[in-house]
């Protein structure tokens, strides 16, 4: 009797303290101090580039025309039965300790489905469009910790961490830091950057991102950025098809041999809103994909109902010619959607 009332003391006392312990992580730590996952993701994106270009969207499986934050959800998947390879969302407004972001979306949805997309094998990219601080070194840091929290909160019930590559202060040609002198921006991004180290952040790419505006692009890249992303994208009120080819043919030779130099990868987030053309994907980027080697492209977000106009890939009962455009694109050899996304975060051989 004695015996068995000790089995059950020892049985409950294990129980109380396994319930106050935390979980196990598996996530393993790589030399760089990021996670094996991170790093690998990093050495990957430049080997990537030989196998073709990653398909993305931002918010691709969080918002679509008509819809917000269904499970299992995506406008790419209701057209080709397929989801994007690349997700990315909008962290403004995360250091202000604030419930949503700047894009109407709910940080707590943006968490849940960045992990569950890494879970499915998908690269995730997050801009932090950050507020003025005014010079207040110690506001900066209180942003910076609510960012890293944030990142670092982003992990699986094993405690594996998603990979985030990360946009400093992305040049938009308005916020105010686009004011900043190149060396004050510069200093500004390497800061942040030290700031996110000392925080203890293991699972983060850091990545420069400009929107297209002139020639001289690409003067305010910091030296720490491993990741480059150039934004150009048309609204429905100011579609020019011409200007749109054009251009993209202007600057992807020259930013792809700039990252080229600095061993990196580049990454383009690009759309016409509305589509005008039912052949753009098929005659006016595929081209463009055949000839430069991109890490990925990221079409801008679906979002709002139908009659708004405001999407930049198709989606159900949008024009049967720009479906059939998409299909195209999508069947092409040289894009890879989430199916055909594999290894991206194992070591390379």
């Amino acid at each position: 009797m004695k015996i068995k009332t000790l089995f059950y003391t020892l049985m409950i006392t294990l129980a109380i303290s396994s319930c106050g312990e935390k979980k196990k992580s598996y996530d393993e730590i790589a030399s760089s101090g990021r996670t094996t996952r991170t790093e690998n993701l990093k050495l990957n994106l430049t080997t990537f580039t030989n196998k073709g270009v990653m398909i993305g969207q931002m918010y691709g499986t969080l918002e679509g025309i008509g819809w917000k934050n269904e499970k299992l959800r995506s406008d790419f998947f209701s057209i080709c039965h397929d989801n994007p390879a690349v997700n990315g969302y909008e962290l403004s407004g995360i250091e202000s300790g604030k419930k949503i972001n700047s894009d109407g979306l709910q940080f707590s949805w943006i968490a849940k489905n960045a992990i569950n997309a890494f879970k499915h094998g998908s690269m995730i990219v997050m801009n932090w469009t950050a507020p003025d601080y005014n010079g207040n070194k110690d506001v900066l840091k209180d942003y910076v910790k609510s960012l890293s929290n944030f990142i670092s909160s982003l992990q699986d019930a094993y405690g594996i961490k998603v990979p985030v590559v990360l946009y400093l202060y992305p040049v938009d040609g308005k916020s105010w830091y686009c004011k900043m002198s190149i060396d004050k921006y510069k200093k500004l991004y390497e800061d942040t950057k030290s700031m996110i180290d000392d925080n203890n952040v293991t699972n983060v790419i850091f990545g420069y991102s400009e929107t297209y505006a002139n020639n001289a692009f690409l003067e305010r890249y910091p030296d720490d950025a491993e990741i480059v992303n150039i934004t150009y994208m048309q609204t429905k009120e100011h579609v020019n098809i011409k200007e749109y080819k054009n251009t993209l043919a202007t600057f992807l030779p020259k930013a792809i041999s700039f990252t080229q130099e600095h061993n990196n990868t580049l990454g383009l987030t690009t759309g016409i809103e509305s589509i005008p053309d039912s052949n753009y994907f098929s005659n006016i980027l595929m081209p463009i994909f055949e000839h430069h080697r991109l890490g990925y492209v990221m079409f801008g977000a679906n979002h709002g109902d139908y009659k708004g106009g405001h999407f930049y890939t198709p989606y159900p009962g949008e024009g049967n010619d720009k479906i059939r455009g998409f299909m195209k694109f999508y069947n092409n050899e040289h894009t890879i959607f989430l199916s055909k996304l594999n290894g991206l975060y194992i070591e390379s051989k």
